[in-house]
């Protein structure tokens, strides 16, 4: 080393001397690879948030930041400097959509691209650390599981479920359906890989700043996945109590990166678990509570150490429209039971009837405050995370936290 730096200095005496030295910018500031982050997972990771809740961001102390984060100085959802995104699900039409990252890759595409997901804000918190390119590949499909749609390869062939082979053997079609589970187990890992790696092969039609001569770095995979998974009769069909009934999700987890790193040649990228936070912190008497666990599980597995992240989504949720949302249902059930006690012992009319109360309760029941609050935070279901600004802008921030910690280690 010492030797290195003797002639390097000797190289820089004798040049000012002679006076020929010239100092570019460009020559001084050698080429970095350029980041690239892939995003995938199902409906969670697509997105639902519609760009008109984040007006919900300003209403409460802890949410004002981030609004001053998403919105520029025109009142509009910024465009996020040097950083690009791309996207691809079959649900938008089998297109990729590319481009400078700003909401527009969301599910439920429309015409003007307002939709977004934690896409949007962990770009943002990303380039806040990093002052870079980089790009973001994102792949997600609502409705999939991890124990078939995107089984990784080294977790082997899903048997098919005894309940389903007695119903397509009542059928005569068990020859038939058992062809199609083969085929459509881990066909989306499938998917997701052949869109990431077609991306790679010409990262440069996806962001300008791309430099062939330095190339490219896989600085992380973020997975936001398990509605599919928590619903999925295979966990239950094992008879395993509510407690352990989803450990097996553990063990596809830890496959699933094994398998992402491997076909990526990339032994130890960082891996961030986003954990099912539907509804919020819960307890043990909630099968969610047990599936959250499964899902965490993976890492705290000795080989993931300090390389995986997993990420409890839960404290992302809206807790003030969760009370809101709450005092609307306990109004719409005590009616039900005041004004139809026939009713109320027949479940299914009662929650039609409690449907339609919830609704028309909302002026009467609520604040002028929290009815505002309600209409301005939420733009879809509880189990696509309300279509809420608030809840995908604390995700994707804490997605982008955990991966800076991981891009340290």
């Amino acid at each position: 080393m010492v030797q290195k730096f003797k002639k390097y200095a000797c190289v820089v005496a004798m040049s000012l001397v002679s006076g020929i030295v010239s100092v570019h910018a460009d020559d001084a500031k050698s080429k970095k690879p350029l980041k690239i982050y892939i995003l995938s997972g199902q409906s969670n990771m697509q997105g639902k948030a519609r760009v008109r809740t984040i007006e919900r961001l300003k209403m409460t102390e802890d949410s004002r930041s981030l609004y001053n984060d998403i919105m520029g100085k025109e009142g509009k959802p910024v465009t996020v400097k040097d950083t690009y995104a791309v996207y691809y699900t079959t649900s938008r039409g089998g297109n990729v959509f590319k481009g400078p990252l700003n909401p527009g890759y969301g599910e439920d595409y429309e015409a003007d691209r307002t939709n977004f997901g934690p896409e949007y804000t962990f770009g943002i918190y990303m380039q806040k650390h990093l002052k870079e390119p980089f790009l973001i590949i994102k792949t997600a499909w609502g409705g999939k599981d991890l124990v078939r749609q995107f089984r990784p390869p080294s977790a082997g062939e899903l048997p098919m479920m005894q309940s389903k082979i007695e119903k397509y053997k009542a059928t005569g079609t068990l020859d038939a359906e058992r062809a199609k589970h083969k085929d459509g187990t881990g066909e989306y890992y499938r998917m997701m890989m052949g869109h990431v790696k077609d991306v790679l092969k010409d990262p440069e039609q996806y962001h300008p700043a791309y430099d062939k001569g330095a190339g490219y770095e896989i600085a992380g995979f973020v997975w936001f996945q398990g509605w599919n998974d928590l619903v999925n009769g295979f966990y239950k069909e094992s008879g395993a109590p509510m407690e352990t009934m989803y450990t097996p999700y553990t063990g596809l987890m830890a496959s699933f990166i094994r398998d992402v790193r491997k076909d990526l040649d990339a032994p130890v990228m960082p891996f961030v678990i986003g954990v099912l936070g539907v509804g919020g912190p819960t307890d043990a008497s909630d099968k969610m509570h047990w599936f959250r666990q499964a899902q965490a599980a993976a890492a705290e597995m000795p080989e993931f150490k300090g390389n995986v992240r997993a990420v409890l989504t839960e404290n992302s949720w809206d807790m003030l429209l969760k009370g809101i949302h709450n005092k609307l249902q306990a109004a719409a059930a005590e009616k039900v039971k005041t004004d139809h006690p026939e009713v109320a012992r027949k479940p299914r009319a009662a929650q039609n009837l409690r449907s339609k109360y919830y609704k028309e309760l909302m002026p009467t029941v609520l604040t002028p405050e929290e009815l505002k609050l309600k209409q301005a935070g939420e733009s879809n279901a509880g189990y696509h995370y309300n279509g809420s600004a608030y809840i995908y802008g604390n995700i994707g921030k804490a997605f982008a936290e955990a991966m800076i910690e991981l891009n340290g280690n």
